[in-house]
């Protein structure tokens, strides 16, 4: 039982400092976005929040690997792979 407590302890600690932002805000394109691309980044940054947009980069050794753009009053969600290696357009939806 002890080490159960203690392993779950060990993972939690990874878990919250890979996933706090998204722990600590609760936007409606989050839960998509984790599912889409996961939210193991080492920095998550908010690029716009003004308007009727809310542009955010994700990114992983200094190097922005996804950008998700949000259209509040449309409801639509937007990722971009911009990578090196990067896809381009990976989803494009109405979310609600």
């Amino acid at each position: 039982m002890v080490l159960t407590a203690g392993l779950l302890a060990a993972c939690g600690e990874n878990e919250e400092k890979d996933t706090s932002f998204f722990a600590e805000n609760d936007w409606a394109e989050l839960d998509v976005v984790e599912k889409e691309i996961g939210s193991d980044f080492e920095s998550v940054n908010v690029e716009n929040e003004e308007g009727n947009s809310r542009v955010i980069v994700y990114a992983n050794n200094g190097n922005p690997e996804y950008k998700s753009i949000y259209i509040l009053d449309e409801e639509r969600l937007k990722i971009v792979s911009i990578g090196e290696e990067g896809e381009g357009q990976i989803y494009n939806d109405v979310i609600r």
